[in-house]
This record gives C-alpha cells, structure tokens and sequence, in this order.
C-alpha cells in the first residue's frame, strides 16, 4: 500500500516493520492488528485492529496510539522534547523549537516515548495527539 510505504520512508522504519501483522484498508484509514484480530467473526465489530493512519488525498497522516506501539526502529521524523514542551504538546499547544527533521508528520518524543504525533513546520511544531489525556 503506497501509504504504508509512505509512513515506512518518513520514520526510516526498516521494510519489514510490519513483519507478522496483517492491514486492512477501510472508511478513508488504514488499521493494522494480528491475523486472529482480523479474522474475527463472532459478531460483526465495528472495526478491526488499530488505526494505523488515515488517508487523505495529498497526505498519509499516522495516528499517535499506533505510532505509540510501532515506533520502535524509527530512524527520521522524530523529535525530541523536555518535560514541559511534552505536557505543552499534550495539552494541545503549539511550541516552538529547532529540531533536525523536515517539514511533515513528526513523531514527538519524550525520554523514549512516543507521547505522541505532531506536525512540524520550522519552526513551529504542532500536537495532533488526541486531546483525552489531560496532564497536571
């Protein structure tokens, strides 16, 4: 899938990856989960395995809680952060910051944890980490 190989190059991930998981593409995303998740027949669910990412028509857009799971091995298009700038993103703020990455979905993380995705702008780094995760 041409948005899977577009979220493998941004992240420098290795082309396997996905070793072991299976894809579905439906309503407009992406979702990744184990052959049993996807094989699932007792009753009719909603949707199956995790949202990997959506797709737009100019754009692939990950979503943090896969990203949370699947980041290891990310090699580009991570940014590093403080305490403060990680709850600042969390909370839905904008920051400001220098970082070595291109323009484009980001990976924000805080002391080897993903705690979310965002999208830079130099220098302007914005959160798209979904908003149900109040921090002190």
């Amino acid at each position: 899938m041409e948005a899977i190989e577009f979220i493998r190059r941004r992240f420098g991930f290795a082309p396997d990856w996905l070793a072991g998981l299976e894809l579905l593409k439906e309503q407009g995303a992406i979702f990744v989960g184990t052959r049993a998740v996807m094989e699932f027949n007792l009753v009719k669910p909603m949707r199956r395995g995790l949202r990997l990412c959506r797709v737009f028509p100019h754009s692939v857009k990950p979503t943090t809680f896969a990203m949370q799971l699947l980041w290891r091995g990310a090699k580009t298009g991570v940014v590093q952060v403080s305490e403060q700038q990680a709850k600042d993103l969390i909370n839905g703020s904008e920051i400001e910051i220098d970082a070595p990455v291109d323009n484009g979905f980001v990976l924000i993380v805080w002391q080897n944890f993903v705690v979310g995705v965002g999208f830079y702008k130099k220098p302007l780094l914005k959160s798209h980490i979904p908003r149900v995760r109040p921090v002190d």
